[in-house]
Protein backbone atom coordinates (compact mmCIF):
# COMPACT_ATOMS: atom_id res chain seq x y z
CA UNK A 1 0.00 0.00 0.00
CA UNK A 2 2.74 2.59 0.79
CA UNK A 3 4.19 2.35 -2.34
CA UNK A 4 0.97 3.68 -4.20
CA UNK A 5 0.55 6.50 -1.77
CA UNK A 6 4.51 7.40 -2.88
CA UNK A 7 3.67 7.07 -6.36
CA UNK A 8 0.69 9.07 -5.55
CA UNK A 9 1.94 12.04 -4.25
CA UNK A 10 5.02 11.76 -6.59
CA UNK A 11 2.20 12.15 -9.46
CA UNK A 12 0.51 15.15 -7.88
CA UNK A 13 3.86 16.86 -7.32
CA UNK A 14 4.95 16.12 -10.87
CA UNK A 15 1.28 17.94 -11.99
CA UNK A 16 1.92 20.40 -9.50
CA UNK A 17 5.28 21.68 -10.33
CA UNK A 18 4.09 21.57 -14.25
CA UNK A 19 1.17 23.97 -13.63
CA UNK A 20 3.39 26.21 -11.34
CA UNK A 21 5.96 26.66 -14.40
CA UNK A 22 3.47 27.30 -17.14
CA UNK A 23 4.47 30.71 -18.40
CA UNK A 24 2.98 34.24 -18.73
CA UNK A 25 0.97 35.04 -22.03
CA UNK A 26 2.35 37.45 -23.59
CA UNK A 27 -0.62 40.26 -23.13
CA UNK A 28 -3.74 40.65 -20.89
CA UNK A 29 -5.93 42.99 -19.24
CA UNK A 30 -6.34 43.01 -15.21
CA UNK A 31 -7.78 45.09 -12.44
CA UNK A 32 -7.78 44.68 -8.67
CA UNK A 33 -7.06 46.43 -5.38
CA UNK A 34 -3.12 47.50 -4.25
CA UNK A 35 -3.63 48.12 -0.41
CA UNK A 36 -1.21 50.93 0.58
CA UNK A 37 0.30 52.05 3.93
CA UNK A 38 2.17 55.02 3.50
CA UNK A 39 5.92 54.54 5.45
CA UNK A 40 5.93 57.62 8.28
CA UNK A 41 9.18 57.12 9.50
CA UNK A 42 10.90 57.57 6.13
CA UNK A 43 8.62 60.41 5.11
CA UNK A 44 10.45 63.90 4.48
CA UNK A 45 8.06 66.91 4.87
CA UNK A 46 8.68 70.47 3.80
CA UNK A 47 6.28 73.29 4.31
CA UNK A 48 7.04 75.64 1.41
CA UNK A 49 4.26 77.97 2.94
CA UNK A 50 1.22 78.14 4.49
CA UNK A 51 -1.09 75.28 3.14
CA UNK A 52 1.75 74.45 0.74
CA UNK A 53 3.14 70.76 1.68
CA UNK A 54 6.04 68.89 -0.62
CA UNK A 55 6.31 65.60 0.63
CA UNK A 56 9.46 62.79 -0.55
CA UNK A 57 7.64 59.34 0.68
CA UNK A 58 7.37 55.88 0.27
CA UNK A 59 4.19 53.32 0.33
CA UNK A 60 4.29 49.57 1.11
CA UNK A 61 1.57 47.02 0.45
CA UNK A 62 -0.28 44.00 -1.56
CA UNK A 63 -1.42 43.76 -4.83
CA UNK A 64 -4.81 41.48 -5.48
CA UNK A 65 -5.81 41.32 -8.75
CA UNK A 66 -9.54 40.54 -9.30
CA UNK A 67 -9.36 37.02 -10.70
CA UNK A 68 -7.38 34.92 -8.25
CA UNK A 69 -4.03 34.08 -9.33
CA UNK A 70 -4.07 36.27 -12.15
CA UNK A 71 -1.45 38.60 -13.13
CA UNK A 72 0.50 39.82 -10.29
CA UNK A 73 -1.46 38.40 -7.90
CA UNK A 74 -0.98 38.31 -4.05
CA UNK A 75 2.28 40.83 -4.81
CA UNK A 76 4.25 42.55 -2.84
CA UNK A 77 4.40 46.35 -3.94
CA UNK A 78 6.85 49.23 -2.59
CA UNK A 79 6.97 53.05 -3.98
CA UNK A 80 9.41 55.87 -3.74
CA UNK A 81 6.57 58.72 -4.14
CA UNK A 82 6.73 62.64 -4.69
CA UNK A 83 3.67 64.49 -3.49
CA UNK A 84 3.05 68.06 -3.87
CA UNK A 85 -0.06 69.11 -1.49
CA UNK A 86 -2.07 72.46 -1.32
CA UNK A 87 -4.65 72.57 1.14
CA UNK A 88 -4.70 69.04 1.51
CA UNK A 89 -5.13 68.70 -2.13
CA UNK A 90 -2.28 66.43 -4.59
CA UNK A 91 -2.09 69.16 -7.08
CA UNK A 92 1.19 66.68 -8.33
CA UNK A 93 2.60 63.30 -7.82
CA UNK A 94 5.00 61.09 -9.05
CA UNK A 95 6.96 58.17 -8.48
CA UNK A 96 8.41 54.52 -8.98
CA UNK A 97 6.91 51.20 -8.38
CA UNK A 98 8.94 47.56 -7.71
CA UNK A 99 6.14 44.86 -7.55
CA UNK A 100 7.62 41.39 -6.16
CA UNK A 101 5.59 38.67 -6.74
CA UNK A 102 5.82 35.29 -5.11
CA UNK A 103 8.97 33.86 -7.19
CA UNK A 104 10.66 36.84 -6.51
CA UNK A 105 10.33 37.81 -10.12
CA UNK A 106 9.65 42.08 -10.19
CA UNK A 107 7.56 44.60 -12.22
CA UNK A 108 8.59 48.15 -12.31
CA UNK A 109 6.67 51.18 -12.98
CA UNK A 110 6.48 54.92 -13.15
CA UNK A 111 3.30 56.45 -12.15
CA UNK A 112 2.10 60.54 -12.36
CA UNK A 113 -1.14 61.51 -10.43
CA UNK A 114 -3.09 64.64 -8.78
CA UNK A 115 -6.02 64.82 -6.72
CA UNK A 116 -9.12 66.51 -6.91
CA UNK A 117 -10.35 66.85 -3.11
CA UNK A 118 -8.65 65.75 -0.13
CA UNK A 119 -7.62 62.22 0.16
CA UNK A 120 -8.82 61.52 -3.58
CA UNK A 121 -6.35 60.78 -6.55
CA UNK A 122 -6.37 59.77 -9.64
CA UNK A 123 -3.35 59.43 -12.16
CA UNK A 124 -1.81 56.61 -14.53
CA UNK A 125 1.36 54.44 -14.52
CA UNK A 126 3.20 52.28 -17.27
CA UNK A 127 4.71 49.23 -17.20
CA UNK A 128 8.21 49.95 -17.82
CA UNK A 129 10.12 46.14 -17.81
CA UNK A 130 11.24 43.79 -14.92
CA UNK A 131 12.61 40.87 -14.00
CA UNK A 132 12.39 37.22 -14.46
CA UNK A 133 8.70 36.42 -16.42
CA UNK A 134 7.97 40.04 -16.44
CA UNK A 135 11.58 40.75 -18.22
CA UNK A 136 10.73 43.81 -20.89
CA UNK A 137 7.16 43.83 -19.74
CA UNK A 138 5.00 47.11 -20.90
CA UNK A 139 1.48 48.93 -20.50
CA UNK A 140 -0.63 51.42 -19.79
CA UNK A 141 -2.67 51.42 -16.91
CA UNK A 142 -4.61 53.95 -14.50
CA UNK A 143 -5.58 53.95 -10.76
CA UNK A 144 -7.64 55.93 -8.18
CA UNK A 145 -6.73 56.08 -4.44
CA UNK A 146 -8.93 56.65 -1.69
CA UNK A 147 -7.26 56.93 1.60
CA UNK A 148 -8.67 55.42 4.41
CA UNK A 149 -9.88 58.47 6.55
CA UNK A 150 -6.60 60.62 8.47
CA UNK A 151 -4.75 57.52 8.89
CA UNK A 152 -1.87 56.64 6.58
CA UNK A 153 -3.67 53.80 4.66
CA UNK A 154 -5.46 53.41 1.38
CA UNK A 155 -6.93 51.38 -1.31
CA UNK A 156 -6.00 52.03 -4.74
CA UNK A 157 -7.74 50.76 -7.94
CA UNK A 158 -5.48 49.32 -10.56
CA UNK A 159 -6.93 48.51 -13.97
CA UNK A 160 -5.11 48.60 -17.14
CA UNK A 161 -2.89 46.50 -19.68
CA UNK A 162 0.60 44.42 -19.90
CA UNK A 163 2.80 43.05 -22.39
CA UNK A 164 5.37 40.93 -22.60
CA UNK A 165 8.18 41.27 -25.76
Amino acid sequence: MKPVIYLAVAVVSLFGATAEAQELPKSGKYTGKYASHQVPEVAQTYELEKGHVFVLGRSHGVFLNDVADGFLDKSEVTCAVVSDLVDGVLTAGHGYCIVADKDGDKAFLVHQAKGSAPGLIAGSFQWTGGTGKFSGVQGNNAFRVTQIGKNPAAWIVWEGEWRLP
